[in-house]
């Protein structure tokens, strides 16, 4: 059985978040396919996405590319990405990296027809933000995971907890839409939810849904978008378009991915 490991893209965010170093990205589908051998496995991957956005602050559009690289051996992985952008907001042009996102996965339950499991993944503040390309800070984004496949569906599900490495106190704040390319609230829950039809020769169909919610202060997000895939277990590239249904994480997104597995 192949093995997708998450690699940048909206598969950041659907995507994601997506590209794999995007906090929007959902873990499940990536590690739905893990292999449980004691066989050791990199990947390497390479993600491209392009967004416009419109909201009460900003309007403009970015492009991002996002190289990333994984290791998987039996029921155990991890992985470490970090984006590069082109941010065009009210007319001033911006490039500079985004935060960094490196974490690690456990599956606990491994059958023909169910895989389930735990992640951490963790954030880093190499992104600017006072340019809108990061959050200023650490986050931690421990979550689980399930996928149920009955060939040619899966369908996968993932739930999370995201919370800044940095007092919530006084300094707790409303982001909003805010860093423009990957936007987060200070502490929130994650969650998602999908489904993938195998059409055969190689070919992927998918949809899916993910989001945050607010712990306290912030704003609800949610994204909703389609996916085709196609390759070998070795080589295989996706193309996902997407689109912000509510909180202004961005108004339309395009993700095109490229992973190997060696």
């Amino acid at each position: 059985m192949g093995r997708r490991i998450g690699v940048a893209a909206l598969v950041g965010s659907f995507a994601p978040q997506a590209s794999l170093a995007r906090a929007d990205h959902d873990h499940a589908f990536a590690m739905s396919e893990t292999h449980h051998d004691d066989a050791s496995e990199l990947s390497a991957g390479i993600s491209v996405e392009a967004a416009r956005f419109d909201n009460a602050i900003y309007v403009g559009s970015y492009q991002g590319i996002t190289p990333s690289l994984g290791w998987t051996r039996g029921a155990f992985g991890a992985s470490a990405a970090v984006s590069l952008y082109h941010v065009d907001e009210n007319g001033l042009s911006i490039y500079g990296l985004g935060d960094a996102m490196v974490g690690g996965h456990a599956a606990l339950v491994a059958t023909e027809m169910l895989q389930s499991g735990v992640a951490l993944h963790v954030m880093l503040p190499t992104g600017s933000e006072l340019h809108q390309l990061g959050m200023g800070h650490m986050m931690a984004l421990p979550s689980v995971w399930a996928a149920w496949r009955a060939q040619p569906v899966t369908i996968t599900a993932s739930a999370g907890y995201g919370r800044a490495l940095t007092s919530l106190g006084g300094g707790q704040h409303d982001h909003g839409s805010a860093p423009l390319v990957d936007p987060m609230n200070l502490q929130e829950l994650t969650w998602s939810a999908g489904v993938e039809l195998d059409a055969g020769h190689g070919v992927r169909l998918g949809g899916r849904a993910l989001g945050g919610i607010p712990i306290g202060t912030g704003r609800t997000r949610a994204i909703g978008g389609g996916r085709v895939a196609w390759g070998t277990p070795r080589v295989s590239t996706a193309l996902e378009v997407q689109a912000g249904v509510a909180g202004d994480p961005f108004t339309i997104r395009g993700v095109v991915e490229t992973a190997l597995r060696f």
